[in-house]
């Protein structure tokens, strides 16, 4: 259960950041970054919430 738990904090932090990048940076490739960071907190928090719900 605790890997869970820590995967779904971590998909909570990087879909975080992903869309603080994807929203307010200037430069197309942060913004690609951003969108890439974006859909792989959506994976990491489907394998997580998959098994551990809260």
């Amino acid at each position: 259960m605790r890997k869970y738990k820590i995967a779904a904090l971590i998909g909570i932090i990087v879909m975080g950041t992903g869309s603080f990048m994807a929203c307010l940076c200037t430069e197309s490739a942060l913004i690609a970054i951003g969108n890439v960071l974006l859909v792989a907190s959506l994976f990491i928090m489907a394998y997580a919430f998959s098994s551990w719900q809260p």
